[in-house]
């Protein structure tokens, strides 16, 4: 169920975690400064060794790997968490794109259903139109056969 990039983030900000020696409460308190605030239960999700849930990236791995983000003098591993987190940005950039494509065609499938359904309307509707004329036509025979009958008994 959960994503094997989010593992592989979660893991490296596991080994950050314990490099700098930061807890839990730090990590909440940070996000909170930082205008993103995870809370510590959630915290404590994330750092659990069961992988139990699919962490959002944007509202929780992101705040936490902002806090936990390595010195600039450990480039290596810099690097490793950005490629990490750039291939997690790209693939829910490729989710998107396919639930945004999977709507596309919902909507235009809705909308062929209802063009098709403003057409069986648009017939009925004209069905409907010649046969009031019809029997308008039929009603104004049948006046003019009684009148043409009662003025030929009145004479």
């Amino acid at each position: 169920m959960v994503n094997e990039k989010k593992l592989e983030l979660i893991d490296e900000l596991k080994a950050l975690r314990e490099e700098k020696g930061v807890t839990y409460q730090e990590i909440a308190d940070r996000t909170a400064a930082n205008g993103t605030p995870v809370s510590l239960s959630t915290i404590k999700h994330v750092f659990n060794d069961r992988y139990s849930h699919d962490h959002d990236y944007n509202n929780v791995l992101k705040p936490i790997a902002d806090v936990l983000s390595p010195p600039t003098d450990d480039d290596e591993l810099a690097t490793r968490i950005l490629q990490t987190r750039l291939e997690l940005k790209e693939e829910i950039i490729d989710q998107l794109q396919t639930r945004l494509a999977t709507k596309e065609q919902k909507h235009k499938d809705r909308e062929a259903f209802l063009m098709d359904q403003l057409e069986f309307y648009r017939d009925q509707i004209q069905f409907k139109d010649s046969q009031i004329k019809r029997l308008n036509e039929a009603i104004d025979r049948k006046d003019e056969m009684i009148r043409t009958r009662l003025l030929a008994g009145k004479e």
